[in-house]
């Protein structure tokens, strides 16, 4: 039978051939059963169960595929036509989902009875989907506050403890103090839910709330205890607790209190930097001592903190100082085998590469060298996540695009690029690294990454596309130039103020006139050149009565009609240069100048040429009521043309009080 299909698979395989490979596969048949049974007869051996994390297979997918440049964030899916294009956009469009889920929540809260029917039924229940409990003096218990401290809902503890307080209940020290340990480190305010899509829209930091449940609560019970004294000073460190963070300290360090390390960290975070950087670094050594004889090990946070009380003091003064004690902490710390992290060498970048005095310090490619291909994606400390954009700033203020390229591969070495989900962090990023390498590497490189990231991943701002339009002229690449503009439009004129738009697309209009399709090596460009003009000025006209910059104050105004009509009349689009011309006489009452005499003897010789007589003669009109020094002159070109009776009557009209006129 075997030899039959293979036959018939096989038309020219001889009869002999076929034979012996029957023989052939016969023999491997009976190993293999003989194989078979003999691993039988052992038993099955199961080998060792690898353990797997909740998202190693989505990972193990992801690691298949990179990052779509060309599509939009995934929050911005729901609906296309809503995708924003600019950076205000964005952040308002996810401000408003977040804050609609919020309004769901709130009315479910309140009104729970109206969701009984046509709620999703989950089992097991999941608690955080579930309606919240109003809570009355007859409903809460210590139990209730118990559980409610343990699942970390900071508002509904505080409700119930008051209700609790309210009925007269003697509530356990140890629950009243995971209470104040809960309130204090999230500073009354709810624990905020993993993978808010928000992070970094808003302003983040909040100070220590003053007079407020936990103050209270702390000064209610008389003499403090210790663990409500190291509660305060790690609140109190978290939240911008100013000088109260270093007497709370000093208040636990005088009762003999076990401080954890973030206790030592919020302390050192904290110490003047009034006075010299010699001084400074004694209360560093101080805390750091304090910190040996309680037997707690510093971590790279200490370090941190250390560094960042350095890098504030580097800013204004001793900055050398600042510098080799920066350095002397990084290697006592090594000795201590404390591994370097992220924001560790933030802080250094701080203190090295000063903003102001344009610092060359090469300091930032000594680290990128420590960190040549390595994954260190997992953030220790709120400051590792500030990396990336600070060292690209370094970039772009020592206008080094090679520095910055190896910024951009250690992004994406690995998982490193997780560090960039914060929105401003993003956004200072690619806003500093398409500056340096548009001003310092090959243009063509420049306008492929600026294609790759723009508009989805990054939209540019204002000051951006200044420059990138001077390099668009100054190399040639008009090729390039109906992308941008598009880009331009799209992101509402980079999301700039009135007066900078019209500096924009007044600039746009420079380009066009300095430049002529027909001199060009591209076709097709002509087209491009009017469609652009076309929006200039319709930009300019629907803005002509905006509030925010009227037409009578557009000093740039009669430039851009200007700029519009000359190369209209070029391109060989009357039409739109006869618009501008209209608009102009319309609001020539208004606007600040008048169009020049060039360009205005150009489009009535074009009118005469086409045979548009009223537009000609309505032109000249314009011309004399601006008093143009050209007003007869043009007025005589139109005059030498076959004109109607009505139109001649018309020029003598005009120029009745002109002592160069003759009557037609």
């Amino acid at each position: 039978m075997l030899s039959i299909c293979l036959r018939h698979s096989s038309p020219h395989l001889s009869c002999t051939s076929a034979l012996a490979l029957t023989l052939s596969t016969s023999t491997r048949h009976s190993a293999l059963s003989t194989s078979t049974r003999h691993s039988s007869s052992q038993g099955i051996v199961i080998p060792p169960r690898i353990e797997r994390g909740p998202t190693d297979l989505l990972e193990a997918l992801a690691s298949t595929v990179g990052k779509d440049h060309t599509a939009p964030h995934y929050r911005y899916h729901d609906d296309p036509w809503l995708i924003p294009y600019k950076n205000i956009s964005k952040r308002d469009f996810t401000l408003s989902k977040e804050a609609g889920k919020k309004a769901a929540q709130y009315i479910l809260n309140k009104h729970p009875d109206l969701f009984d029917q046509n709620r999703i039924v989950a089992e097991p229940p999941i608690t955080a989907f579930q309606p919240r409990a109003a809570y009355n003096r007859d409903n809460v218990t210590l139990e209730l506050l118990d559980n409610l401290v343990t699942s970390c809902q900071v508002q509904d503890s505080i409700e119930v403890f008051n209700l609790l307080n309210e009925k007269g209940k003697d509530i356990p020290a140890e629950v009243k103090q995971s209470l104040l340990e809960l309130v204090a480190f999230y500073n009354e305010n709810e624990a905020e839910e993993e993978g808010m899509e928000s992070r970094g829209m808003l302003k983040e930091q909040e100070s220590w709330k003053v007079g407020g449940f936990v103050d209270q609560m702390y000064s209610e019970g008389g003499v403090a205890t210790e663990s409500e004294r190291v509660a305060m000073l790690v609140g109190l460190g978290r939240h911008s607790g100013g000088q109260r963070v270093w007497q709370m300290y000093q208040e636990c360090k005088a009762n003999n209190d076990k401080v954890p390390e973030e206790g030592f960290n919020a302390a050192i975070s904290r110490i003047g930097t009034k006075e010299g950087v010699d001084k400074i670094m004694g209360s560093v050594k101080e805390v750091l001592s304090d910190m040996k004889e309680a037997g707690v090990s510093p971590t790279v946070n200490t370090l941190i903190s250390a560094l960042g009380v350095l890098a504030f003091t580097a800013q204004s003064r001793e900055y050398e100082g600042c510098c080799r004690h920066s350095l002397d902490l990084i290697a006592e710390f090594r000795l201590l085998g404390v591994e370097m992290s992220l924001g560790v060498y933030k802080v250094l970048l701080d203190i090295f590469a000063d903003k102001k005095a344009n610092s060359k310090s090469p300091i930032l490619s000594d680290i990128l060298k420590q960190l040549d291909g390595k994954d260190i994606f997992l953030a220790q400390n709120p400051q590792d996540v500030w990396f990336m954009p600070r060292a690209m700033q370094v970039c772009n203020q020592q206008n080094n695009a090679k520095l910055a390229w190896r910024v951009d591969e250690f992004l994406n070495t690995g998982h490193n690029s997780r560090l960039m989900s914060d929105f401003q962090v993003l956004n200072v990023y690619y806003q500093n690294f398409l500056t340096v390498v548009l001003q310092n590497d090959e243009f063509q490189t420049a306008m492929e990454l600026y294609n790759k990231i723009t508009p989805h991943s990054f939209s540019p701002m204002f000051s951006y596309y200044q420059i990138l339009m001077n390099h668009l002229h100054a190399n040639g690449a008009l090729q390039h130039l109906g992308k941008v503009w598009d880009d331009i439009v799209i992101s509402n004129y980079a999301a700039a103020n009135k007066e900078n738009q019209y500096v924009l697309t007044h600039q746009v209009m420079q380009i066009l006139k300095a430049n002529d399709p027909a001199m060009s090596d591209f076709t097709g460009l002509s087209d491009v050149w009017v469609d652009i003009a076309r929006k200039v000025f319709n930009h300019l006209e629907e803005g002509k009565s905006n509030k925010a910059l009227y037409l009578r104050f557009n000093t740039l105004a009669p430039d851009i009609c200007d700029l519009v009509v000359a190369v209209a009349l070029r391109e060989g689009n009357y039409e739109l240069g006869a618009k501008v011309v209209e608009f102009c006489r319309e609001e020539k009452t208004v606007m600040t100048k008048s169009l020049s005499e060039g360009v205005l003897g150009d489009f009535i010789n074009a009118s005469v040429a086409l045979g548009e007589k009223d537009k000609a003669v309505g032109a000249v009109e314009y011309s004399v009521d601006v008093g143009s020094s050209q007003a007869v002159q043009v007025g005589l070109v139109v005059a030498g043309t076959d004109m109607r009776a009505d139109q001649r009557d018309y020029l003598n009209k005009l120029f009745t009080s002109h002592t160069g006129w003759v009557n037609i």
